[in-house]
């Protein structure tokens, strides 16, 4: 009897178990990151929207006050660059998938392809964040001449501001969304085996 209940279980024992996964479940961490970035991402673009009307109507109402022709292009530069920050920060905004009725692995990729987009802004941030006030604070600053060291402390400070935004932006890359892209990528492949 013992033998015939040892040989049922080791031939039972070679079947090979179908697994089943359930899919909501198996995405709801994924979905609480993603939520929680677009969040943090609304929260972001919000700041900076507040940030870039500041500037924009500070640098445009500094342009009728301030004489020199290279004070006035410093603060046009500034002006417009707060109107860029919107521009940029609206088309990236675009990007983001709203259409949450698509099938699982579709809103993965479109929204795997929405945080390369908002990665991308952060890579080249000295282009598009950093390099047009700077250009606009040297020119300002150089118009409104007031001797080496006022102008050697100004450009540090305007410097040291800007470092500290290129390392901060730099650091997000690598600590959120180079991980949270290659977490979707992982679900992606995971959805891919169990389908």
């Amino acid at each position: 009897m013992l033998e015939n209940e040892l040989e049922i279980i080791w031939k039972n024992s070679t079947k090979a178990e179908v697994v089943k996964i359930d899919k909501p479940e198996f995405l709801t961490d994924i979905d609480l990151q993603l939520k929680y970035f677009d969040k943090n991402i609304k929260k972001r673009d919000r700041r900076e929207y507040i940030a870039a009307a500041i500037v924009t109507l500070t640098f445009g109402t500094g342009f009728f006050f301030f004489t020199g022709i290279l004070s006035k292009l410093g603060l046009l530069l500034g002006a417009l660059y707060g109107i860029l920050v919107i521009i940029v920060l609206q088309n990236a905004k675009k990007q983001k998938p709203d259409n949450y009725s698509l099938p699982i692995k579709e809103y993965l990729v479109q929204h795997r392809k929405y945080l390369v987009k908002e990665r991308n802004l952060l890579k080249n941030v000295i282009y598009w964040y950093i390099l047009p006030p700077f250009i606009g604070s040297v020119l300002f600053c150089i118009g409104q001449y007031t001797g080496v060291i006022q102008f050697i402390i100004s450009i540090t400070i305007v410097s040291g501001i800007n470092v500290y935004i290129y390392f901060l932006n730099k650091a997000a890359v690598r600590k959120v969304f180079d991980p949270l892209i290659k977490k979707i990528d992982k679900t992606i492949e995971d959805l891919e085996t169990i389908e």
